[in-house]
């Protein structure tokens, strides 16, 4: 059952790549996570997981001199290649939760993915991307901790969420709110000296440096 949902997720991103709107990260409630990104560069190579349509490939692009960008969904990839249209950034179509590194990274960053793994997952995923980090290197995290304000009632049970697209398609997700203290906990075990920031009620970056 759990293989099913997730591969209904990567289906849901894929059928709303055409229509996902970003805002600019560099503006609005996550300009304290944008600003802490932006101090981690200069950097050789940087890894970006679920890097969707781009909006924040484009800023690790600034401060990487090559940026391997990975995602489940080849719609959202082509939409980002289009996007950034840089030939330093090098894309691949992975699974995340099957995914390996296949190197160590002086940045890995993760934006918005997090809640979309289910509990039981969370461990073997932080392990692997802690495993990507190269001594001395940075990991960032970028989340909800908590229902966006103003936004619709979402229909969830448990930890599934019912979404639906534009061509009126329904999919189930996984959606799960986890603790930025916990996270940066958790990074501290796997030798990460890690701080966790909230950005108002909604949003929270974790920083983890390897040591």
């Amino acid at each position: 059952m759990e293989r099913d949902l997730l591969e209904e997720q990567i289906a849901y991103y894929s059928a709303r790549a055409p229509e996902y709107q970003a805002k600019d990260p560099a503006e609005g409630p996550l300009r304290p996570a944008h600003e802490a990104l932006m101090g981690l560069g200069p950097c050789a190579h940087v890894l970006e997981l679920a890097c969707g349509t781009g909006v924040w490939t484009k800023e690790l692009a600034r401060i990487g001199d090559f940026v391997t960008a990975v995602d489940a969904s080849p719609e959202m990839l082509e939409i980002n290649r289009r996007t950034v249209a840089d030939p330093r950034v090098r894309y691949q179509q992975h699974d995340l939760f099957t995914w390996q590194p296949e190197d160590q990274y002086d940045l890995v960053f993760v934006g918005f993915w997090l809640s979309h793994v289910p509990p039981d997952l969370l461990e073997p995923f932080l392990d692997r991307i802690c495993r990507a980090v190269r001594p001395r290197g940075h990991l960032i995290l970028i989340d909800q901790c908590d229902d966006l304000r103003g936004g619709p009632v979402p229909d969830r049970e448990g930890i599934c969420e019912r979404r639906s697209v534009t061509d009126g398609r329904t999919f189930t997700i996984v959606k799960v709110y986890y603790h930025p203290g916990v996270l940066a906990l958790r990074l501290a075990r796997a030798g990460f000296d890690a701080r966790a920031h909230r950005i108002g009620d909604s949003f929270f970056y974790v920083i983890g440096r390897r040591v």
